[in-house]
């Protein structure tokens, strides 16, 4: 399987084929933080040992960071640099994040385990 395609979607880092999530909507809210503990094909462990996952909240920092500056600059090349900084723009950035924080929470979980067992 493609590297790439296996990572897009949630499958193991070592054989491509098993899921790391339980759920496969990152918008099930009830499942959303779910992990399985070890890949059902070839038995990789996903939670190698207590605390692995804290490296990827520095990687969903960095992304919702980016995400913010860029829906800044774009706002600021539609409505210029002083009608951007209103509270308009945090509301709008605020409502963007909050929907778009389940996939930065699994781009970023996925992320750590890939370089952690690459």
């Amino acid at each position: 399987m493609n590297k790439w395609k296996a990572f897009l979607g949630g499958r193991c880092p070592r054989c491509g084929v098993g899921k790391v999530f339980e759920s496969r909507s990152p918008y099930s809210l009830s499942k959303m933080l779910t992990t399985h503990k070890e890949c059902p094909n070839c038995h990789l462990d996903f939670i190698p040992e207590i605390g692995f996952y804290w490296g990827a909240t520095y990687i969903a920092y960095t992304l919702t960071v980016a995400f913010s500056a860029f829906n800044f600059g774009i706002s600021t090349l539609i409505f210029g640099f002083m009608n951007s900084l209103n509270f308009t723009y945090v509301i709008v950035n605020a409502i963007l994040l909050f929907i778009f924080c389940p996939l930065f929470f699994r781009f970023s979980r996925m992320l750590w385990l890939w370089i952690a067992h690459d």
